[in-house]
């Protein structure tokens, strides 16, 4: 029983090795396919990219406004660059009451 099963299989095999495989046919618009399959992945990237190159220059304005804004209407602005770092209150108070 077990001769009759491993004929069979050698049979099966050795057909299957004599079998030519016919691929004409997948090489036709093998460029084009894998070209349309390259863009459809970069699309998806593509999005997300292109979304933030649009916005950058509607934030940029936006900062630009912010910043001549915080410029103009800020009423405890002292001479003194470096009061704010230094926490120097006193001067602080000093230097509105003086006018400086």
């Amino acid at each position: 029983m077990k001769d009759e099963r491993d004929e069979l299989l050698d049979r099966l095999f050795s057909a299957a090795r004599m079998k030519k495989l016919d691929f004409a046919d997948t090489g036709d618009y093998f460029e084009t396919r894998l070209m349309a399959t390259l863009a459809e992945r970069r699309e998806g990237r593509r999005t997300w990219s292109a979304w933030s190159w649009r916005l950058v220059p509607w934030f940029a304005t936006l900062v630009i406004i912010i910043g001549i804004a915080g410029y103009l209407f800020d009423t405890g602005r002292s001479g003194d660059l470096f009061a704010t770092f230094t926490g120097d209150d006193e001067y602080q108070v000093s230097s509105l009451v003086a006018g400086e």
